[in-house]
């Protein structure tokens, strides 16, 4: 019997250090949350990580304006899938220093965790940075606010259906084996 193995690597890293996330703390000494920190316009990082929350991708996925940068979600979930990121934290900086969220930070947050959620990425936290303080998201109990959004939710329903296809296909592609075996093992009697 043959079997033909289909090996994936991981994609490679887009960081020169190895970096190990802990806590909040290590994700405010990252070089590149450092740089925009300060920053005349916002900036939005996406640092990916592995199951041990090692940085594997650290990407700046958009710059705006001294108020506001326009992110689309679908940008934060390609480059998590892209970058064959388990976990995701997010970082954007308020050249206001004002670290309060606004309705569209909470927003673009809530809807980037769900669809992360739909394919099994972790959004562990969304930081926002100013010269000299930060908030947390997470801490804020704002990375999953409540918001009823149906496009969502189809897609979440959609994507349980594929789920239970697949598996129904493995079942009984399983049970034909199951047949074959016993048939040879009749065979064999």
């Amino acid at each position: 019997m043959n079997i033909n193995l289909e090996i994936l690597d991981k994609s490679e890293k887009n960081i020169s250090d190895d970096i190990k996330v802990t806590g909040t703390t290590d994700i405010m000494e990252i070089k590149e949350v450092k740089a925009i920190r300060n920053a005349v316009r916002e900036h939005l990082l996406f640092i990916g990580l592995d199951r041990g929350n090692n940085v594997r991708n650290i990407s700046v996925l958009g710059i705006g304006s001294s108020c506001g940068a326009v992110i689309d979600s679908k940008d934060i979930v390609r480059t998590a899938l892209f970058s064959c990121s388990d976990r995701v934290v997010l970082v954007h900086n308020h050249p206001s220093n004002s670290i309060e969220p606004s309705k569209l930070d909470i927003h673009v947050t809530s809807v980037a965790n769900k669809i992360l959620d739909a394919f099994n990425i972790e959004l562990l936290d969304h930081i926002i940075v100013t010269e000299r303080e930060y908030a947390s998201l997470k801490k804020l109990n704002l990375l999953d606010k409540n918001f009823d959004d149906k496009k969502l939710e189809n897609m979440s329903k959609g994507l349980l259906i594929e789920e239970n296809i697949r598996l129904k296909n493995q079942i009984e592609k399983l049970e034909e084996k199951i047949k074959e075996n016993e048939f040879d093992l009749e065979m064999e009697a």
